[in-house]
């Protein structure tokens, strides 16, 4: 009987560890974004990048240094450490590169492992966004040429991205891992209309009027030809060149918080001739419930299989901000123009890859749950048919159910601090210093009151402001 109760405890000690890997990682970096979020709803955003800092050794494994850099480079953007977050962003940069390169075996592997087991090679939305806000940095330091390098590399990444899943999808289609074959989504996103709005004013500085011109068409072809992400009027663009009698102000602001992703979870149950289909969903809070239960009739299905399959979703989080204005000397001047809808941008670039995260899960998921439920089988037959016998074979088939949906956990990393909108304005003043402040309001609540104080604004010069709030 002792023997008997030690065999039963190490099943549950076994049970007891499966769950806490499977979740030690997910509530880790949880506990560290609450801890940081106090600061950021303070607009401390170097204490807030402190609190990342303080956890990289502990929570930011080698397999999360992209998710690091990110976080901790928009962190100094928003904190004015603008070479800090240069140094940052591109650690990121060059981290989603060098992942990029392997990217053939990782297409293999990590059809046998579940992501989470891998290295975070970031969402194509993080790796374009990161050199817009590389190039606010080079501007911020009086550095415009570099930050049009910055921009550049942004259309080079768009025109990239449809080529780089439809040749991973490829490349697992023809690995020997694939049972089936993963179709390729098309790409509805080639042109960005933020990186072309300070394209255009970058040129402008630079008196490039040709090129600020060019970049205004491809503007207005954004909100033609892409209308499902620019849903929303074509804003008042900048004139092409300068007032040589007037000094140009541009203003851009952004608002929200980036997306989080939510996991979705398939359970499925075998009985004899159906199998139970259990739809899981998460909010924004990792609360899960069920949302879905159905039956499906599977004449000729043996009963007692289990699977579970996960994946993940992308939920906006939106902005509570609806209205910016623009006040000079104490003056309502201008309201702000919608720019871009940086959460639709995520979204849609992110269901791009989709095909081969679901492909690949159901493809592994199929897999292990026959591998599983071959060595539970093999446990009952070495069995004994004693009561304890049966009971412990009951036990680690548990066990076994456990394991397998522990890692076939979703993963739900990403960036936590790029933003949600992007706004900006774009107009003449009187040479000489003026007073600045911009005013967020949701309809008629002020939020957030940005003074800049006194500025000096020069004709011919870029005469820029980057303001946020990320609420």
């Amino acid at each position: 009987m002792a023997l008997f109760k030690n065999r039963i405890n190490q099943s549950l000690i076994l049970v007891s560890l499966f769950l806490i890997s499977s979740c030690a990682s997910t509530r880790t970096f949880q506990q560290q974004y609450v801890e940081a979020s106090g600061a950021v709803a303070g607009r401390d955003f170097a204490s807030a990048a402190t609190v990342i800092e303080s956890h990289k050794e502990n929570t930011y494994k080698q397999k999360d240094r992209v998710l690091y850099y990110l976080d901790v480079g928009m962190l100094y953007h928003y904190s004015g450490e603008y070479e800090k977050s240069n140094a940052a962003l591109t650690e990121a940069e060059r981290g989603i590169e060098e992942l990029y390169t392997s990217s053939i075996s990782r297409a293999v592997t990590s059809g046998v492992l579940n992501d989470n087991a891998l290295e975070y090679s970031g969402e194509d939305y993080e790796d374009i966004y990161l050199n817009v806000f590389k190039g606010l940095n080079y501007i911020a330091l009086g550095d415009p040429e570099s930050a049009m390098v910055e921009i550049r590399r942004v259309h080079i990444k768009l025109n990239l991205l449809e080529d780089k899943y439809r040749s991973l999808i490829e490349q697992y289609n023809e690995s020997s891992e694939a049972e089936g074959q993963i179709e390729a989504r098309t790409n509805r996103f080639h042109n960005d209309v933020l990186a072309r709005y300070l394209g255009l004013l970058l040129f402008r500085y630079e008196n490039d009027f040709d090129g600020a011109r060019i970049e205004q068409d491809f503007i207005k072809e954004a909100f033609r030809t892409q209308s499902h992400l620019y849903d929303f009027n074509l804003p008042e663009l900048p004139d092409l060149e300068y007032d040589p009698d007037m000094a140009r102000l541009s203003v851009l602001a952004f608002t929200g918080i980036s997306p989080r992703k939510v996991a979705e979870t398939f359970y499925l149950d075998t009985v004899r001739n159906g199998v139970f289909i259990t739809s899981v969903s998460q909010n924004e809070e990792y609360v899960k419930s069920v949302v879905g239960f159905n039956f499906l009739l599977m004449p000729g299905v043996e009963a007692g299989y289990h699977f579970k399959f996960e994946y993940p979703r992308m939920e906006k989080m939106n902005s509570k901000v609806n209205r910016i204005v623009l006040l000079v000397d104490g003056v309502p001047v201008r309201e702000l123009f919608l720019l871009e809808k940086m959460e639709n941008i995520a979204h849609e670039i992110f269901l791009i890859k989709q095909p081969l995260v679901i492909g690949k899960s159901i493809l592994r998921t199929v897999a292990k749950g026959i591998l599983k439920e071959s060595g539970k089988n093999a446990v009952k037959e070495s069995m004994s048919d004693d009561a304890g016998g049966m009971v412990l074979g009951m036990l680690i088939g548990i066990a076994a159910d456990v394991a397998v949906d522990a890692t076939e956990n979703a993963d739900l990393r990403i960036s936590q601090y790029f933003p949600a909108y992007a706004h900006g304005v774009d107009f003449d003043l009187p040479p000489g210093e003026h007073h600045i402040s911009i005013e967020y309001y949701k309809d008629n609540k002020l939020v957030y009151s940005d003074d800049r104080g006194m500025m000096q604004l020069e004709a011919g010069e870029l005469n820029f402001i980057e303001s946020y709030v990320l609420e």
